[in-house]
């Protein structure tokens, strides 16, 4: 893992070089601060370690197109913190608790409008893949808030492979793509992004079982079922049909263990999608660790 995590902090070097010329330049200073202070950058050293995995040349357009990535997941983190009413961020205010709701909302439209400039100057497809995933995750975020009919661990599954799964695919997709490889192979990377997105949010809600933490969406998706199911009990005493009461009640989940569980089969599965291609070396190597470095990496912080 050493050698990974050598590897992934030369990528991060190049990457947040990059990506600080590109924010000096378009956005506020108190923005462009909030974007370049800390942050794993995951996404896009997701999409630098499949591009060069796939033996790809233009590595200034792979940091193009995942700084874009990265500038809309910064606009996803704004308006997430307005929507959770979360204080802080990695130890600091957040956007809206610096700037106020309103300003944070415009300027979070703003960093999506910049990626979107600089996916479509890169290409109709790689435009395509960026709309793809933002629509996606904006349909999770919209799902876990109004949802009420799905069971527990089905709602929730669909939920993360939507919200959060979405742009990994997308820097998966555009690293195999970047890097001019089949569009079998796209595919596949495209996949493989999927479970290593899976995996690390798994991972990311462990860690707030963990230390107690509980979003206000968290709050929302569990009163929406129990109003739901007050409605069942009180139309069934009406028709004097009332069933008992344990089965109106959704069943109590051991979310830690299912959580692990979930977190294991979708990092074998990300395993076994690159053990199965032709890639370079020692990238094949990384990426097959990757899913792996993801987890641990949010799970160190519980300790």
């Amino acid at each position: 893992m050493e050698e990974l995590e050598e590897y992934l902090r030369k990528l991060r070097e190049d990457f947040n070089l990059h990506m600080y010329n590109k924010v000096k330049i378009n956005l506020d200073s108190t923005i462009a601060e909030n974007i370049m202070s800390g942050g794993k950058r995951l996404r896009p050293l997701l999409l630098l370690l499949v591009f060069k995995a796939f033996n790809g040349r233009d590595f200034e357009k792979a940091l193009e197109v995942a700084s874009a990535l990265e500038l809309a997941h910064s606009a996803s983190l704004t308006h997430d913190d307005i929507i959770d009413v979360d204080f802080e961020r990695r130890g600091k205010p957040t956007l809206w608790r610096q700037v106020g709701i309103g300003r944070a909302l415009i300027e979070g439209h703003r960093l999506i409008n910049l990626a979107f400039q600089i996916a479509l100057s890169e290409g109709l497809d790689i435009a395509r893949i960026f709309l793809n995933a933002w629509d996606r995750a904006s349909n999770g975020v919209l799902r876990e808030l109004m949802h009420r009919d799905l069971p527990g661990k089905t709602l929730y599954l669909r939920i993360i492979k939507e919200k959060t799964a979405a742009l990994f695919e997308a820097a998966a997709e555009c690293g195999a793509l970047i890097a001019g490889a089949s569009s079998e192979l796209v595919r596949q990377a495209k996949k493989y992004g999927e479970k290593v997105g899976i995996a690390y949010q798994l991972a990311d809600d462990y860690v707030d079982i963990i230390k107690g933490r509980f979003s206000i969406r968290s709050h929302l998706v569990f009163y929406n079922r129990f109003e739901e199911k007050i409605r069942q009990i009180m139309l069934a005493i009406k028709l004097r049909k009332a069933p008992p009461m344990e089965s109106l009640l959704a069943p109590k989940i051991d979310w830690k263990k299912f959580l692990l569980e979930e977190m294991a089969k979708n990092i074998n599965e990300a395993k076994k999608i690159i053990k199965d291609l032709d890639l370079a070396e020692p990238e094949k190597t990384y990426l097959k660790r990757f899913p792996e470095y993801c987890v641990y990496s949010m799970l160190r912080e519980a300790g």
